[in-house]
């Protein structure tokens, strides 16, 4: 039986080595902020470029590094945030000695913030 019966030869150009992440083939993309560019907004370009290019459910991407830490630090943002609260309703709470009083003074903030701020 020939060989060209049950298979294909033919010379390509291929990579030396194929690198992987964890189980999967994958290839690393880097890139370099502009100067006075801010990384969430280089965050949201690429992940918009990487929905626009209509990319196979097949292909994940993810972050690695300053980007990686970016993303889980705000996954947390939001724990952090009721985390804060808590403890200054707690600290106000012992303070004045009321469990009311310190529900007033965190909900006038915001208010007084904004004031604060437009001045």
């Amino acid at each position: 039986m020939p060989l060209n019966a049950v298979a294909h030869y033919a010379q390509t150009t291929a990579p030396l080595a194929v690198e992987h992440q964890g189980l999967f083939p994958a290839i690393t993309l880097s890139f370099n902020l502009q100067p006075n560019a801010a990384l969430g907004d280089a965050v949201t370009a690429i992940q918009k470029a990487a929905a626009d290019a209509g990319l196979p459910s097949t292909i994940q991407t993810i972050f690695a590094g300053t980007a990686e830490a970016y993303q889980e630090s705000l996954a947390n943002e939001p724990l952090l945030i009721a985390t804060a609260l808590i403890t200054v309703y707690l600290v106000l709470g012992i303070l004045y000695e009321s469990l009311i009083h310190p529900v007033t003074i965190l909900s006038s903030l915001p208010s007084r913030a904004s004031v604060r701020c437009s001045r």
